[in-house]
């Protein structure tokens, strides 16, 4: 069964989000009790995609903004993603320059404040786990499904399910 709403599709052992083109993230707001102050351009996602092992929000840092304070965690790992823009990340006493396509960890003891100093907003994810969590990702945890249909071929006899093997240019 397919539940649906503006946003989200929720599905037999799947939930999607859209959250739109990046422009219309400043849409996004949470007040107290969600957040400590009222925060425009922040959304979390752990209920809407029934999530409880992690926690992912799309977050937008308009230009010239700042986080308002400094901030660890208690017992969750976070990890940044900026997605586009440009800004300045503070981990502990370390200042990173930051732009599309950075990545960062932080444990959960790490102090962290961020800004935009740039003069276009700041895009970014931000996924929280627990710390002392332990995943076998990558392809470890894959499955090759070789006889389940793909959608857009026409005819099974197209080709093999997932085609010839793929290799990237260098």
């Amino acid at each position: 069964m397919i539940q649906a709403t503006d946003q989200s599709v929720h599905g037999d052992g799947y939930d999607c989000f859209e959250a739109g083109p990046l422009e219309s993230w400043t849409r996004f707001k949470l007040t107290p009790p969600d957040a400590p102050m009222p925060v425009r351009g922040k959304y979390f996602l752990r209920k809407l995609l029934n999530s409880d092992g992690l926690e992912m929000s799309v977050n937008v840092l308009p230009a010239g903004r700042e986080m308002p304070f400094v901030h660890r965690h208690q017992a969750n790992d976070e990890i940044y993603f900026v997605i586009q823009g440009r800004g300045q990340f503070q981990a502990g006493e370390e200042l990173f320059e930051v732009s599309d396509g950075f990545f960062i960890r932080l444990s959960p003891e790490v102090p962290r404040v961020w800004r935009n100093h740039s003069e276009e907003p700041l895009y970014y994810l931000v996924i929280q786990y627990r710390a002392d969590s332990s995943v076998t990702g990558g392809t470890l945890d894959g499955e090759r499904l070789e006889q389940h249909p793909i959608v857009w071929k026409e005819s099974p006899a197209d080709e093999p399910a997932h085609g010839s093997e793929t290799t990237l240019p260098e």
